[in-house]
């Protein structure tokens, strides 16, 4: 069975698939040369951009539209430098003197709600900003969550109620407020992107996207146990894609990274089923549930100042995913 859930808007159920505890290491993604080497090592007036998260649902998506924007793509990776280690992170934006930050990294997946370790993350992030400022830092983006908000039953703007539920959501809204008063006082510029709910490829199975289609592919049956909650789904390339114009722009504190509108559970499976064939295999209920009946946000900021406007409808989406499944 499946519920509202089972694919959230962030990491884990708000930004992607689970992904490592992020560090870094000095991976370089280009098209001809794509691990960073003392020999490599591009000239500071190049336009370099350090990205975190890079092998998650959405930042594997950023890599292609930063490179296309013209930028250096440097990914921080567990593989080689723990992003708790402070003096590890500080010795590697040393070596890169990169002028913009782009930071997905966080704990996805599991009980990621209420883990722990969503401090150690919040704390992390500030360390990295201050590093990233330390070493000839100018403009950074970070990823916030439509859980941030208190939900109402229309669309949510930056400058509506905050009222985290959730230790995942205080510590994304205690690092909004920290930065934004830091790069305030140093003279940094800061993005904000609030997240609402992703799909994409490649997903977790346990999510619902993952789920629709492991599950069809399978001839198995699927339920959706709450068909009528909406939610404001946005393709991952798409989020991605509005990153990198967020990191482009000049737009400063929070904006939402949404579609604007919502769609309904029922809708959003049954777009799955219809274009695999499979509408037999899908069962939509109505049962009773204490999630908020309408999360979608308004992206007027995202459209005005940043420039973006989603490039993908939920059919095209779902019909570019099916045709990248094995």
């Amino acid at each position: 069975m499946a519920d509202a859930l089972g694919s959230g808007p962030s990491e884990g159920n708000f930004i992607g698939v689970q992904v490592p505890f992020w560090a870094d290491s000095i991976r370089l993604y280009s098209t001809m040369n794509p691990f960073f080497s003392a020999q490599n090592k591009t000239q500071t007036s190049e336009k370099k951009v350090i990205l975190t998260g890079a092998s998650g649902l959405i930042g594997r998506e950023a890599v292609k539209p930063l490179e296309e924007a013209g930028f250096k793509v440097y990914a921080l990776d567990s593989k080689n430098t723990d992003l708790f280690d402070y003096d590890a992170v500080d010795s590697f934006l040393k070596k890169i003197n990169a002028q913009y930050l782009l930071h997905f990294a966080w704990i996805t997946g599991g009980d990621y709600l209420e883990n722990p370790v969503n401090l150690k993350y919040k704390e992390a992030s500030l360390n990295l900003l201050s590093s990233f400022k330390k070493y000839g830092g100018k403009r950074a983006v970070m990823a916030g969550t439509c859980f941030e908000y208190a939900f109402k039953n229309s669309l949510l703007k930056e400058t509506d109620l905050i009222k985290p539920k959730s230790l995942y959501a205080e510590c994304k809204t205690e690092l909004f407020n920290r930065s934004l008063e830091y790069c305030r006082k140093n003279n940094l510029s800061l993005g904000w992107g609030r997240i609402f709910y992703v799909f994409g490829n490649n997903e977790n199975p346990k999510r619902l996207t993952g789920t629709l289609i492991n599950s069809f592919k399978a001839n198995k049956k699927v339920i959706i146990n709450t068909g009528e909650l909406i939610r404001d789904y946005m393709y991952a390339k798409d989020i991605a894609a509005a990153f990198v114009k967020l990191l482009e722009s000049n737009a400063e504190g929070a904006v939402n990274i949404c579609t604007g509108k919502g769609v309904t559970l029922k809708e959003f499976a049954q777009t799955f089923a219809r274009i695999l064939k499979k509408e037999n295999l899908l069962e939509i209920r109505n049962d009773k549930t204490s999630q908020p009946p309408f999360i979608a946000g308004d992206n007027t900021r995202l459209k005005k100042e940043a420039g973006y406007f989603p490039r993908y409808t939920l059919e095209e989406a779902v019909r570019e995913i099916v045709r990248e499944v094995p």
